[in-house]
């Protein structure tokens, strides 16, 4: 095993071609005296240019960041990248050829000759610039090992047990609770999947110290020492079941998104581990909590969430309410994350005051926020200890660093909706006329089905006395907060009027082929609306155009399909870049009656799991008026105090720090430090805070000064928030080229893309144009039918562009699913 560091292959985090093969053998001959002599330069040189740097630096830090720059030209910056960015793939194959081929050794291992998969690490196919600014050189006894990690399972299975023998979970009913339990449900599955991985992260870790090897090895070089596929560790059924023989003739997507990419038919496959746009960074280079620069502790989740992220209304001058659910909903079609749980499935309490007198009760995937103690906040009620559990460890049968698990697919696929097993969507069927199962009430309005589960961390039995209970979906998340139930409830009904239009028009159809037309328009609407109404404003129409992200128009279809290009969702969009929706987040939450003359205000922290208004009549539509008539929070630094202690509080005293989780979740995950993701996302690298003022708001540049120690220690999310927003777009640069670039594959990396024109799955030309006629507006209009108006663009804020139209209005286009009729299939 080699450990030495990146220093030996130039380029694989910079873009500058390795020298010539000829040198390199001329060089090899005489390495050893000119390692000397380059030794004792670089000695010399360095010390000089250390000493100059940190006399530069402290002088930098010292003053206060320059005024705000008078424009911004970071979408230009990112504009000149090549899309889509590579991704940890590409970093560690080119790595491996590195490291394991070389054309004038015979001895290494050779690969075979694939234009698609090129094997010379010096080739233009891997020293291609893609205009990242890395500097140069910038980078990253088997048994015994396995053996270690097989007892550190057993030790957390002991303690798992030992939690469960004294009936020690988290308190039912309180804000870590409804966290863990009802809002970020794990499967069983997933949890059966976590034993794999944790035994493998603890064998790694082993072995890294047994081998004494860097931290850059310990995460680009482990996970190339061997297949351990066949060995007595790896526990096949402690894995994802393998897919069935993939049919290329189908025209239906699968449920768990197998048998897209017919070459690699588990890429974005519910129950997949996340990708890594780039590759991960640990602590201890395998599975740690990161740590900052000079190998010290970070500031405190909370306190970061203190200094930087302080309450303060600001509101959105273009954006209503609707944004940041319509954000919400596809967040939770395509990302969640599996938490690590304890025996039976439990909740793992780590802050309770028998943990934190006996340790051996800790459990090793705990990872709690420390509260400072003089938390303006929690100090007040005594609190010391936020409750925090890993993410559960994706399986693996080799060694390398920590990844996590998704549980849904990662396709824009509706997955929220319909589930993501053939067992959750058959439990969701009503098996007849292609419906989906709802309950009707009195009056005659369709509802979710409910969930008669009274244990389910929701339901109430002030409400379930009187038959009024929390409500079924796709994804378990639906009853989290009541606007995301409402467009739950939305789409379901939108898929049974899309069933029963068919039905009318093809009398001879079964359910099946009536449900699976209906599932295949709801989930081009859902792409359609998506692309066409939501992303524009996160990234604004300068970028779109650039990167052809737009939805054609009139019934063309595209070309578009990569079959090389992975699409699973990057653990950094997930667990960093795409919860900047959070800070969209309003404290109150608006009503209004039906001729706009009542106006209320709820508290955020009084509807979460709190869905059964939805039983009253009018209720819905009042929200959905107060949506679209409500600015959102604009996006930033600032959070609402109703997500940053009250979160999921009820009638508990205290409730989640939102912001504290998010930070600590992107350490857990092993997300790189903002800095590293400017040089990913074409920036410069700040050397000192002074250096950031040309991209972050000056204020929040303060803020961040007061926290961090050292420039490099920046989460992510934290310094993403703080960046201002590229041109026409909400976020800023370095959030701007994740989001890009993920919803870039999801777009290309989908076989089944609603415009696509490959058949059998394809729409026809007048199909799609019809599809292409969806609009966000007459969803709502077509699914509530109390509304009576809304703006013709529901996510934009009221104008003279953005009228509010009567729902009867022609200025809203309808759907028309004439060429749906038999014969046009």
């Amino acid at each position: 095993m080699a450990t030495s560091t990146y220093s030996e292959i130039p380029g694989v985090y910079s873009e500058s071609p390795r020298p010539l093969a000829t040198l390199r053998r001329t060089l090899r001959t005489y390495r050893y005296c000119v390692a000397a002599t380059m030794m004792l330069g670089l000695v010399i040189t360095l010390a000089i240019v250390v000493s100059v740097m940190i006399g530069s630096s402290l002088t930098a830090t010292q003053q206060d960041p320059p005024t705000d720059p008078p424009a911004n030209h970071s979408l230009v910056t990112l504009m000149s990248l090549t899309w889509p960015r590579r991704d940890q793939y590409w970093y560690t194959l080119r790595w491996q050829r590195s490291r394991t081929m070389t054309p004038d050794d015979p001895h290494k291992r050779q690969y075979d000759d694939d234009p698609l998969n090129p094997d010379d690490p010096d080739g233009p196919e891997w020293t291609s610039p893609d205009h990242s600014t890395f500097p140069d050189n910038d980078t990253w006894n088997w048994n015994q090992s396995l053996v270690h990690g097989s007892t550190k399972e057993q030790q957390k299975t002991q303690v798992e047990e030992e939690l469960a023998k004294r009936n020690m979970s988290l308190v039912p009913g309180s804000a870590s609770y409804k966290h863990q339990h009802t809002f970020r449900k794990t499967d069983p599955l997933a949890t059966t999947m976590a034993k794999q991985g944790y035994l493998m992260d603890q064998a790694t870790t082993t072995m890294k110290d047994r081998m004494n090897l860097t931290r850059e090895a310990a995460t680009l070089d482990s996970q190339w020492v061997g297949d351990l596929s066949s060995s007595v560790y790896c526990d096949k059924g402690r894995q994802r079941p393998l897919p069935s023989p993939c049919n290329p003739a189908s025209k239906y997507r699968s449920v768990d998104g197998t048998c897209n990419n017919l070459k690699n038919p588990t890429w974005g496959a519910s129950f997949t581990p996340f990708r890594r746009a780039l590759p991960a960074d640990y602590g201890d280079g395998v599975s740690s909590l990161r740590v900052a620069s000079d190998g010290g502790e970070l500031p405190s989740a909370r306190q970061v969430s203190n200094t930087v992220h302080k309450n303060k209304l600001a509101e959105s001058h273009s954006y209503t309410v609707h944004t940041m659910s319509w954000g919400q909903f596809v967040d939770h079609d395509i990302t969640l994350t599996a938490l690590s749980k304890g025996s039976g499935g439990r909740s793992i309490p780590c802050c309770s005051q028998e943990v934190l007198q006996q340790p051996s009760l800790l459990h090793p995937e705990c990872a709690s926020i420390p509260i400072p103690p003089d938390d303006p906040y929690y100090s007040t009620y005594n609190q010391t200890c936020m409750e925090f559990t890993r993410s559960a460890p994706a399986p693996k049968c080799h060694f390398g660093p920590r990844e996590q698990l998704n549980q849904q697919t990662s396709f824009l696929d509706g997955s929220v909706i319909y589930g993501t097993s053939d067992h959750q969507l058959a439990s969701l069927r009503a098996y007849h006329d292609g419906l989906l199962l709802s309950q009707v009430t009195l009056d005659g309005r369709e509802l979710l089905p409910p969930s008669n589960d009274r244990e389910d961390g929701c339901n109430v039995q002030d409400q379930y006395n009187y038959d009024r209970f929390c409500f079924i979906s796709g994804d378990t998340r639906v009853n989290e907060q009541i606007l995301l139930t409402i467009l739950h409830t939305v789409w379901a009904r939108q898929h049974n009027l899309l069933a029963i239009t068919l039905k009318d028009l093809n009398p001879d159809w079964n359910d099946e082929i009536l449900f699976q037309e209906a599932r295949k328009i709801v989930i081009a609407q859902i792409q359609h609306i998506t692309y066409h109404e939501y992303i524009p404003s996160i990234l604004g129409p300068t970028f779109m155009k650039h990167l052809k992200l737009s939805p054609q128009m009139e019934g063309n279809h595209t070309t578009d399909y990569d079959e090389l290009l992975h699409p699973c969702i990057a653990n950094e969009f997930a667990a960093a870049a795409y919860r900047f929706g959070h800070s969209q987040i309003q404290g109150l939450v608006q009503k209004i009656d039906g001729p706009g003359k009542n106006v209320e205000f709820s508290q955020l922290n009084s509807i979460t799991f709190h869905p059964f208004p939805l039983y009253d009549q009018g209720h819905m539509a009042n929200l959905v008026r107060g949506e679209g008539t409500q600015s959102a929070a604009a996006v930033d630094t600032f959070f609402s105090t109703q997500v940053t202690g009250k979160l999921f509080r009820g009638d508990n005293k205290f409730g989640l720090d939102l912001v504290s989780v998010n930070i600590q979740r992107g350490r857990d995950h092993g997300i790189g430090p903002y800095n590293r993701w400017r040089m990913y996302c074409g920036l410069q690298p700040a050397s000192n805070f002074s250096d950031l003022a040309h991209d972050m708001d000056i204020g929040a540049l303060r803020s961040i000064m007061n926290t961090y120690r050292q420039v490099d220690d920046i989460d992510f999310y934290t310094g993403g928030l703080a960046e201002r927003p590229i041109k026409d777009g909400l976020v800023g640069p370095t959030f701007a080229c994740l989001i890009a670039d993920q919803f870039l594959r999801l777009k290309h990396g989908d076989r089944y893309w609603y415009e696509t024109q490959d058949q059998p799955q394809a729409f026809s030309r007048e199909q799609l144009a019809e599809v292409h006629h969806t609009s966000l507006s007459r969803i709502l209009c077509d699914n509530v039918p109390e509304l009576g108006s809304i703006q013709r663009w529901p996510l934009r804020n009221f104008a003279t562009g953005n009228p509010r139209l009567p729902c009867s209005s022609q200025s809203i286009p309808r759907v028309d699913l004439g060429p749906w009729e038999e014969g046009d299939l």
